[in-house]
């Protein structure tokens, strides 16, 4: 195994400990944030899996075409995902 792969796979064992309303504040501190390196496309690819996993409601507000859109931040109400 790769490091590439060992450091996304450790990426999706954390944040699927993350409660929804965490993961949410997680999505949102990376809104707005143009840097970019192969750590942060790994950590990026971990966060929009675990997303899609949890099947959030409107999360096609947050995820285009299976691909993580951090453009808006986000909340989350019973499940409902709405741009702030």
């Amino acid at each position: 195994m790769t490091l590439k792969e060992e450091f996304y796979i450790q990426k999706v064992k954390e944040l699927s400990t993350l409660r929804n309303e965490a993961l949410i504040d997680t999505f949102n501190a990376e809104v707005g944030n143009t840097a970019w390196s192969n750590p942060r496309g790994e950590f990026l690819g971990a966060l929009n899996d675990e997303i899609s996993k949890r099947n959030f409601k409107d999360d096609r507000l947050i995820i285009k075409n299976g691909r993580l859109s951090i453009k808006k931040r986000v909340r989350l109400i019973d499940n409902q995902l709405s741009t702030l």
